[in-house]
């Protein structure tokens, strides 16, 4: 039995186009849920496969898949998907399986902490994009339309909660909103339950999206036929980059990411400051909607 370990929502857009291989290939897989109380899975979340909740845990499995891995315990060989900020180029216990997008990412990461083994060390692509060549964009928007990605309010930093940070995030929301009217654009909201919208925010368009889905996930369907993605350095950047669609960034006047190993090099990325070509180029590689697949390839290893 092949056991996928759960923590939260988001893991399904990482994990979704694998799962969706491994049930093609009648390979049998069962959940492990461990939540960590960041936006817990949904039944309607895990009603696309048929597949059993592994009651014994991680002692149980032949091969354990998961979006983020560095802290399990190694009961069973273990391949991973690192996917967000601080566990792309996070230190991984040697004997994990590591699925890196691109080269370059693999290389960064040997950078950062040393080389690691070839043979656990696979190049699969991004499997976050496969969902993009056959996920329908959203219909009942307005064309031409543009995104606006909301910034996170419950966080514990002084500038975003204080009078003159709420005030600039006001200002810029509807500065947006104003470019799109002049545009003839219609503006669309996406953001997320555990970002804590302000009433004014929400009511900003009627074209107002949380993750209302998360395979395939909602942000990537507004993006398909988006003119722009407006953010606050956020990592829908990459999503942009990927599909082809033009970025704009606002970023705060507070330190961000470049604390964390790495990021230095990485955050440009997130940014603005790196071209879509050279970003795909480098860091996602392959963009041939197989990355699960080549993800299910590695689990049947070790099954």
């Amino acid at each position: 039995m092949i056991g996928v370990y759960l923590r939260r929502r988001s893991d399904f857009k990482v994990l979704g186009s694998t799962l969706d291989a491994l049930t093609a290939r009648g390979m049998p897989w069962g959940w492990i849920l461990d939540p960590d109380g960041k936006e817990d899975a949904r039944p309607s979340d895990m009603a696309r496969w048929v597949a059993p909740v592994v009651h014994h845990g991680l002692k149980g499995t032949a091969v354990l898949l998961a979006a983020d891995a560095g802290y399990l315990p190694a009961f069973a060989p273990t391949v991973a998907i690192p996917y967000h900020w601080d566990n792309r180029l996070a230190w991984t216990p040697a004997d994990r399986i590591m699925c890196y997008t691109s080269e370059k990412h693999r290389d960064f990461v040997a950078y950062l902490w040393g080389a690691r083994d070839p043979e656990k060390s696979p190049i699969v692509g991004w499997t976050e994009f496969d969902q993009t060549l056959w996920a329908p964009p959203i219909q009942e928007i307005p064309r031409p339309y543009g995104v606006l990605y909301t910034m996170k309010l419950r966080v514990p930093e002084p500038w975003r909660n204080s009078l003159k940070g709420r005030a600039w995030y006001r200002f810029t929301c509807e500065m947006v909103k104003e470019c799109y009217r002049q545009w003839g654009w219609t503006l669309v909201v996406k953001s997320r339950a555990k970002h804590g919208d302000p009433r004014w925010l929400r009511t900003l368009s009627p074209y107002y999206f949380l993750d209302d889905e998360m395979y395939p996930h909602t942000s990537w369907r507004l993006l398909k036929d988006a003119k722009e993605a407006v953010h606050f350095c956020s990592g829908v950047a990459w999503q942009a980059m990927a599909l082809g669609v033009p970025h704009r960034t606002y970023r705060l006047p507070i330190p961000h990411v470049d604390h964390l190993p790495g990021m230095e090099i990485l955050e440009v990325t997130y940014d603005g400051r790196l071209c879509p070509h050279e970003f795909r180029q480098d860091w996602i590689g392959m963009l041939d909607g197989k990355a699960g697949e080549r993800v299910a390839d590695v689990v049947a290893r070790y099954a």
